[in-house]
């Protein structure tokens, strides 16, 4: 599950993702699509909001991570 999936299953939509991490849309777009690990610094708001393992959430970034750095290998 990569962190866009993640986000999906455990909110609404993406606005409610940036509400809960008091962040704008755009940023939430950007750790989806450019800089998952810059989510991590909103961590404990997911664990203590969503009742979410850590760990998910740190597999979800590092799968992200890989798929971001694959496609720019191909390029």
């Amino acid at each position: 599950m990569n962190l866009k999936e993640f986000l999906k299953h455990h909110f609404d939509n993406l606005d409610e993702a940036a509400e809960v991490m008091d962040v704008s849309r755009r940023t939430v777009e950007n750790y989806i699509y450019v800089n998952p690990c810059g989510i991590l610094r909103h961590s404990a708001k997911f664990v203590q909001r969503k009742d979410v393992n850590p760990l998910d959430l740190f597999d979800a970034v590092a799968e992200s991570m890989e798929q971001i750095n694959e496609n720019r290998a191909k390029q």
